[in-house]
Parts: C-alpha cells; sequence; structure tokens
C-alpha cells in the first residue's frame, strides 16, 4: 500500500495514492472517480480510490456499491488478508541491528529528526534502527494520522468494509511482500542523509498538500491528482511505484476477465491516469473507457 510532493518527496503520494487522499466541500461528494471500461463481451468498473481522508464527505457512492454488487470479482491493490501480514513485512524489510542511522547522519540532522520523531510518537532508538525510507512511512502516516487523516475514512477502507458485510471476496493484484519490495527499490540509491533531509522538508507541508488531493478527488478531478503526482516522482519512482505494477495489474486483469463477466477494480487515483495507467493501457487494448 504503497501513498501518495515537492522535489524533494519522493513516496508522499506513493503509499497515499499507490499503495495512499479537500477538505473545503461542503457537500457529499461520492466516488465520483470512477470509469466503466466496455468490450463487447465484458466489461470492467475502475475506481480510483484514496487511501487516507479527513472529512466524512468523502464517501463511496451508492452508485459504486451497486455495481460492485452485481459484479462478478472485485478486486483491489491487496486481499484483506494480505493487509493483515503488511505492517509484519514493513518492519521485516526495514528493521536492521547496524549500521544505526544515527551514526550515518550528522550530529545536528539526527537532533532535527529525534525532535521530529518524538512528536509522532516514535522512539528514536527503535528508529536508529530503520531504514530511511520506512521512517518516512512511519513519519508521514502517524503524522498525518495527528492530523486527522484516516485509513477508516479512506476509500480503500471503505470498498473493504461494503464487501465484508456483503459477503463479497476481495482479490488481491499483488501481495504485501510486493508492495514492500516496491516502496523499497523505489528509494534504493538515495543515502541516508539525503533521505532525512527531504523527509524533513517535507513534513510542514504534507498535511495542507494532502487536503488539496482530497478535495480533487471529491470534484472526480483524476487530472488534477495525476498533475500533482507526475510532477512529485522522480523517473525511477514513477517507473516502479506506478507503471510497472499498472502493467502487472493490467496483465492480470486481462487474463481473469472471462466472456459476460463484469468485474470491479479499485485502486489508487495514480494508477488510472498517465499514458501508462490503467485507463489508457485498457484503451489500447480495445475498450471504451467513460467517465460515472
Amino acid at each position: 500500500m504503497l501513498t501518495l510532493l515537492s522535489r524533494t518527496n519522493k513516496l508522499k503520494f506513493a503509499f497515499l495514492f499507490l499503495l495512499v487522499l479537500p477538505l473545503a466541500a461542503p457537500y457529499h461528494a461520492r466516488a465520483e472517480i470512477l470509469y466503466h471500461v466496455q468490450w463487447p463481451d465484458r466489461s470492467l468498473w475502475v475506481l480510483g480510490t484514496i487511501h487516507l481522508a479527513a472529512k466524512t464527505s468523502t464517501e463511496l457512492s451508492e452508485k459504486a456499491k451497486q455495481v460492485i454488487a452485481s459484479s462478478d470479482h472485485l478486486w483491489m491493490e491487496i486481499s484483506p488478508n494480505e493487509l493483515t501480514l503488511s505492517a509484519d513485512m514493513l518492519f521485516e524489510q526495514g528493521l536492521h541491528d547496524y549500521p544505526y542511522l544515527r551514526e550515518q547522519l550528522p550530529e545536528e540532522l539526527w537532533a532535527e529528526l529525534s525532535a521530529l520523531i518524538a512528536r509522532v510518537g516514535l522512539a528514536p532508538s527503535i528508529v536508529q534502527r530503520m531504514e530511511p525510507w520506512l521512517v518516512e512511512y512511519l513519519v508521514m502516516v502517524m503524522w498525518l494520522q495527528h492530523e486527522g487523516f484516516k485509513t477508516s475514512l479512506g476509500i480503500d477502507y471503505q470498498v473493504m468494509r461494503y464487501a465484508a458485510l456483503n459477503n463479497i471476496k476481495v482479490m488481491g493484484l499483488e501481495t504485501a511482500k510486493d508492495q514492500v519490495a516496491a516502496l523499497e527499490k523505489a528509494r534504493h540509491g538515495v543515502n541516508a542523509e539525503q533521505h532525512v533531509k527531504e523527509i524533513l522538508s517535507q513534513f510542514n507541508s504534507i498535511s495542507k498538500e494532502l487536503a488539496e488531493l482530497e478535495r480533487g478527488w471529491q470534484e472526480g478531478d483524476l487530472a488534477y491528482i495525476w498533475q500533482q503526482v507526475e510532477q512529485s516522482l522522480t523517473a525511477q519512482s514513477k517507473g516502479i511505484l506506478l507503471d510497472a505494477r499498472n502493467y502487472v495489474w493490467f496483465a492480470r486483469l486481462q487474463e481473469s476477465l472471462q466472456i459476460n463477466e463484469q468485474h470491479f477494480v479499485a485502486v489508487g487515483a495514480a494508477h488510472l491516469a498517465g499514458e501508462q495507467g490503467l485507463l489508457a493501457l485498457f484503451e489500447r487494448a480495445g475498450a471504451q473507457v467513460t467517465k460515472q
């Protein structure tokens, strides 16, 4: 579940839109980033989600619920069972005994990081055993939770909850291991000092930027969301966190979708847009794609 950056913020949108989400809208917006993908003999419904949200007005629509209920299969980035494994996977890959992060940083930079992690309730003794990418992920998620962004308000959670209440099986397009590997690989080659400086630089702006993206979702403005995400990712991060995963998911859906079937797909909104996004891939495969 890999997020939803300034030029120095490579993963923020990754875990908010990919793996992850404004605030001023006074109305109840309901799952407006919804597309119908139609072939003559089969169809897909594709919902762009946000993994974290801050407003109860960010809601799954009745239209989306009806389509889920009438579909033969429901797909999400990872299944509920895999989701329960994701935290263990994060720490399994992101914790080590040596070298300690503190020893890789100038004293002043470690002091700044220590002050930041204290604000979100993390212990320096634990953090210094973490890879910088794990520090980034945890600090951002915990700070956003402090600022009122919750997974329970996110569209992914709402889809999973609706499915559970109606005994609808959720299938995963990838595993928790796949997601953690993507997060780790996207940051390969960035040294600890550079990475920590990026974490500190993005900290004060993330809540405001995420609020704007949630507003974009409420307004059904996929183009706005894509503009913000595309500008914020390096070519390496985009290739790993978006393009490569999109190709794998597209192939899996193409293989699974049988004649006279209807499938419903709910994935981070950034995966839908762009030349290598799912919607473009389906169009190039001969489907008619219609925004709902």
